[in-house]
């Protein structure tokens, strides 16, 4: 049997045990704690950098935007763009005037308020930035009326803006838009004039331009450029048009590397050089309603 006083160490001893078996617990159930603590800040820090990165990114592609503007390389917006594209192929039956050429038919009126009867309600609007779109316009000309039709000038291979255009108004409108001539719009004065109708031959239909004069053939040539093309244009018809030239080896669309927007042109490599002279005859020829622009283009090799 045990004496007293082992049964008192014993007891001391169970006690000690609990003790440690306690303290063990509520050191286990802090470190579990604390882990839960330290988990949430690195769970935010987590967040915060993904917003960071978002917002970073995102001012990245502003900055890029905003440079390519300041360059005077931005294309029209995505909405302007799609409307101009409408348009073109609305007019797919008229030939394109060159750009230059249409400013060039611009005449100002010694009255503004005597509009030319013939397109008395279109204007030409000149010096505009290269950031404009449809609706600084429409907000611009609001006291003018209804805008029925705004067309940009742009150039017919590389797509970009000439800082003018066409805009065409209701009854009264361009009387009206033509009293903001000189006005500021996005920090430039600009200049409004009456559109100037094309005149008519004799037999009731436009003359006709002469078509662009040709480069050099260079040694090897086997490719044709094909500008001022409808945006209906496809290889069928490429093939119909130089139907009897020479045998087509390959037809290649040009589009802008962002949008994949067709720039309406083109090349077309014939098998031999033989059958560039042929086809380069057809300069100036209409296709699908448009002028076509032909010249010499240098060999694959040299691209």
């Amino acid at each position: 049997m045990a004496t007293a006083e082992e049964k008192k160490a014993a007891k001391k001893a169970a006690k000690k045990a609990a003790k440690k078996a306690a303290a063990a617990a509520a050191a286990a159930a802090a470190a579990a704690a604390e882990a839960v603590t330290a988990e949430a800040p690195k769970k935010e820090k987590k967040e915060k950098k993904e917003k960071k990165e978002k917002k970073e990114k995102k001012e990245k592609k502003e900055k890029k935007e905003k440079r390519k503007s300041v360059d005077g390389e931005v294309d029209l917006p995505k909405a302007a763009k799609k409307a101009k594209k409408e348009k073109n192929e609305k007019k797919k039956s008229e030939p394109e005037v060159e750009a230059k050429e249409e400013e060039q038919a611009v005449e100002p009126t010694k009255d503004a308020a005597a509009p030319v009867d013939l397109q008395a309600c279109k204007c030409f609007v000149g010096n505009l930035a290269y950031s404009i779109d449809d609706d600084m316009v429409r907000e611009f000309f609001k006291d003018c009326g209804e805008i029925t039709d705004i067309h940009w000038l742009t150039d017919k291979e590389s797509g970009q803006f000439y800082g003018s255009g066409f805009i065409e108004f209701g009854k009264g409108g361009a009387d009206l838009a033509l009293k903001k001539a000189g006005q500021d719009l996005m920090g430039r004065p600009l200049k409004i004039d009456m559109a100037k109708p094309k005149t008519p031959r004799a037999d009731g239909g436009f003359k006709k331009r002469e078509p662009k004069p040709m480069s050099e053939k260079p040694d090897g040539c086997n490719t044709v450029f094909m500008g001022n093309l409808s945006y209906d244009i496809d290889d069928a018809a490429v093939t119909s048009f130089f139907e009897g030239c020479g045998e087509i080896a390959n037809i290649r669309w040009l589009t802008d590397r962002e949008t994949g927007d067709f720039k309406g042109c083109g090349f077309i490599e014939f098998s031999s050089t033989d059958a560039v002279d042929s086809a380069v005859q057809k300069n100036g020829e209409t296709l699908l309603g448009r002028d076509v622009r032909l010249d010499y283009s240098a060999p694959r090799k040299q691209w």
